[in-house]
């Protein structure tokens, strides 16, 4: 989205994988200027397939939008490439493990010499300091460490993880707008940001913390049910499931009345009644659902005005009505890729290119910056650099 809101921002971003690249996306898809620093090899991402024409679509998914620069970030000259860029630069952001970007000469302090004014974003596994800040981690890591895993699937089958790596795509999004709030600061300041995976999970569950700290015990596991409301879940029709969404009172009078099942409604008055029979109202219901299609009662119930939906595949979820009109599904030569959340002025957020080959903008980067075409020549025919 070259005339977003970030237009003219300056974003240099050390990503590998999922968390540091997606919010790196986001800053593209908002208009910001990214270039991506990779080693000869590459993002570690572009080793994980499916391929489509010889490109990971794993990492095509979190790198929309960018510039790539491959270099050998030991080698002297790129050091000086990359002391002119951090110069210029607006934010810095960065997933690589502890001590990593010290090791490469761009530790913080470094940069603030560089750039007094840099915004320099770190997301981490469980932060940049405390007892665990030296440890790795992976997203199942993180759910198992944040209480999330603890607290999903039912209390026949145990807990489950979410089949997303849910941890990096929300400290993709912390991290994102911790930047932007930071780049709208009055006047401009440098600003250090620290984002964790394992933190980022244990916020976003923060009803359940809440069922936690009020009843001093751990919550139950309720598969696709709610803790909060009842019935609120996924129900068996004939055919297969379908989700229903009770939140009130009056939603559920709506729903006894158009079931034609009054009685349902004498017997869970209530919300805390309907959570202490949620087991009891489930079978009722479910025994009712199994009898149609679930077209016929997600018809049946939206006229009624009530939260309906299907249960769709990933690829019935795209060929969605709704999901085309907000343009999530991205086309572009190849491959194909999920669309921004975010809609401005009545349009998604997107930048306007596709993701890029390793080192695609090498060459015009590093004369950018100052090296001679000669120079960049010769790096690329001696492996420090890689171009496109």
């Amino acid at each position: 989205m070259s005339d977003g809101p970030l237009r003219g921002v300056l974003v240099v971003e050390f990503g590998n994988l999922i968390a540091a690249p997606y919010a790196g996306m986001l800053l593209a898809d908002l208009g910001a200027r990214v270039i991506k620093v990779e080693p000869p090899e590459g993002d570690l991402g572009r080793q994980f397939g499916p391929f489509q024409k010889g490109e990971s679509a794993f990492f095509m998914a979190v790198n929309r939008g960018k510039e790539s620069v491959a270099i050998d970030t030991k080698d002297w000259v790129s050091k000086r490439v990359l002391d002119n860029l951090v110069k210029k630069a607006d934010v810095l952001v960065h997933n690589l493990r502890q001590g990593a970007m010290e090791r490469l000469g761009l530790g913080e302090d470094r940069c603030r010499e560089l750039n007094a004014n840099l915004i320099y974003a770190v997301v981490s596994a469980f932060g940049a300091t405390g007892p665990y800040a030296k440890r790795s981690g992976i997203d199942i890591i993180f759910q198992g460490e944040s209480g999330m895993i603890s607290i999903t699937g039912d209390k026949k089958d145990g807990p489950r993880k979410t089949a997303t790596p849910i941890g990096d795509y929300v400290a993709a999004t912390n991290t994102a707008l911790a930047i932007t709030a930071s780049l709208a600061e009055t006047p401009r300041k440098g600003r250090r940001i620290d984002v964790s995976l394992r933190d980022g999970l244990m916020a976003v569950q923060s009803g359940w913390n809440a069922l936690g700290f009020v009843n001093h015990a751990q919550p139950e596991r309720t598969g696709t049910a709610s803790p909060f409301l009842a019935p609120n879940q996924v129900f068996e029709a004939a055919d297969g499931p379908f989700t229903l969404a009770i939140v009130s009172d009056r939603h559920f009078a709506q729903l006894g009345d158009a079931l034609g099942r009054p009685d349902l409604i004498g017997d869970f008055p209530t919300n805390e009644a309907r959570i202490d029979g949620r087991d009891s109202l489930a079978r009722k219901l479910t025994r009712m659902f199994k009898t149609r299609k679930a077209e016929y009662w997600i018809d049946l119930l939206t006229d009624a005005g009530l939260p309906v939906g299907r249960v769709l595949s990933l690829a019935e979820a795209f060929d969605d009505p709704q999901a085309r009109h907000h343009e999530m599904l991205v086309e572009f030569d190849h491959p194909r890729t999920t669309g921004s959340p975010i809609r401005l002025d009545g349009g998604p957020t997107r930048a306007g290119t596709l993701p890029p080959t390793l080192g695609q903008h090498t060459r015009g980067i590093l004369g950018e910056l100052g090296l001679d075409p000669n120079t960049v020549e010769k790096m690329i025919e001696e492996g420090t650099a890689v171009a496109s």
